[in-house]
């Protein structure tokens, strides 16, 4: 009895213990999405600037043309 004891105790020993003991490797980041995150993040930067630009000119057209009918 005593050696089934000592067989069930290493079996549950070794059911603890994966057999795979392999590191688990870092989850690389994927190349294509981050170039398409720096593309539309590029984009939005450049509407930005253009509708930044469309808006200070038409104040300083405004400007001249109310400044020129008074």
């Amino acid at each position: 009895m005593k050696a089934q004891l000592k067989e069930n105790n290493l079996s549950v020993e070794s059911k603890k213990e994966p057999l795979n003991t392999t590191k688990n490797m870092p989850i690389r980041p994927n190349i294509d999405n981050l170039i398409k995150r720096i593309i539309v993040e590029k984009r939005k930067e450049s509407r930005r600037y253009f509708l930044v630009f469309t808006f200070v000119s038409l104040v300083a057209a405004s400007i001249i043309v109310f400044s020129f009918l008074n």
